[in-house]
C-alpha cells in the first residue's frame, strides 16, 4: 500500500489498514494528516526516543484506538500512535503482509514484559507492540521510514509505566 498523499496515510489510519504499510508521507501537518489543526500554545509536549526529542502532542478523538495521539515538530506529524487498534484483519495476516521485520525485540507494555513483542518495520515507518501470547496488538506507531537506530534515537514512544 503506496502512501503518496496525507489523505491516503489519513485514510489508512481512520480505518485501521496497515496491511503493505509503507511510511508516512513526508510534510504531513496535523490537519492534513489527522484533520486537526496545529497550535504551538495549546499543544502539549512531551519526549521521544532514547534522546527524548521533544515533541509537541495531542491527544485525537478517532473511532476505533484508545488514546490515538499525534506528535509533532517543526509543524510536520512526526509520530502517530495508538493503542488498541481495532484492526478488520487479524495480527498474524498484518505481520505477514509487512514482511521480515527490522528488528524484533522485548517491550514492556505498562509494567508486563512482553519479550519478542516490538516489531520494528523502520524502513516501512511502522511499529506493532504485540503481544506474543495472544497475538493482540497493543499499540501501533506509524512514522517516516527511517533506520532501527533513528527509530530507537528519536521517534520510540514509551510504553512502560513508571511508578512513582
Amino acid at each position: 500500500m503506496p502512501l503518496h498523499t496525507c489523505a491516503d496515510a489519513r485514510d489508512a489510519i481512520e480505518n485501521r489498514r496497515f496491511e503493505g504499510w509503507s511510511g508516512l508521507p513526508s510534510g504531513c501537518t496535523p490537519d492534513a494528516l489527522l484533520g486537526v489543526a496545529f497550535d504551538d500554545a495549546t499543544w502539549g509536549q512531551l519526549p521521544l526516543g532514547a534522546a527524548h526529542q521533544p515533541t509537541r502532542s495531542r491527544l485525537l478523538e478517532l473511532t476505533g484506538y484508545y488514546r490515538p495521539l499525534a506528535r509533532v515538530r517543526d509543524g510536520v506529524v512526526v509520530l502517530f500512535e495508538g493503542s488498541n487498534p481495532a484492526l478488520t484483519g487479524d495480527v498474524a495476516s498484518l505481520l505477514a503482509s509487512l514482511g521480515k521485520a527490522d528488528e524484533v525485540a522485548d517491550f514492556v507494555f505498562r509494567d508486563v514484559p512482553m519479550p519478542k513483542g516490538e516489531h520494528v518495520y523502520a524502513s516501512r515507518g511502522i511499529t506493532l507492540f504485540v503481544n506474543p501470547d495472544t497475538m493482540r496488538l497493543l499499540h501501533v506507531a506509524l512514522y517516516r521510514p527511517t533506520t532501527v537506530d533513528g527509530y530507537r534515537r528519536e521517534l520510540r514512544p514509551e510504553l512502560e509505566e513508571t511508578r512513582r
